[in-house]
């Protein structure tokens, strides 16, 4: 004998909140990679302090150096 699990029908309210929840997961995730980016190549400049500078070059080089690859100027290595 097999048994079948009712459909489940969602209520207007919790589609409401699953819409709200998936629209505010995608600005985030949206809104991170530009921020990451911003404060790397912050990590770069010359105003950075020395452990911020160092935690770049760490982090950035663990992605293979994409923020680098982008600020250095053309020939450096």
């Amino acid at each position: 004998m097999k048994y079948y699990l009712p459909p489940r029908i969602p209520n207007p309210k919790e589609a409401a909140e699953r819409r709200a929840r998936l629209i505010s997961t995608l600005i985030w995730l949206a809104a991170v990679p530009p921020i990451l980016f911003a404060l790397m190549a912050y990590g770069y400049s010359d105003q950075a302090p020395a452990f911020l500078r160092q935690i770049t070059i760490v982090f950035d080089g663990l992605f293979g150096s994409p923020v680098w690859w982008l600020l250095s100027p053309a020939g450096a290595k």
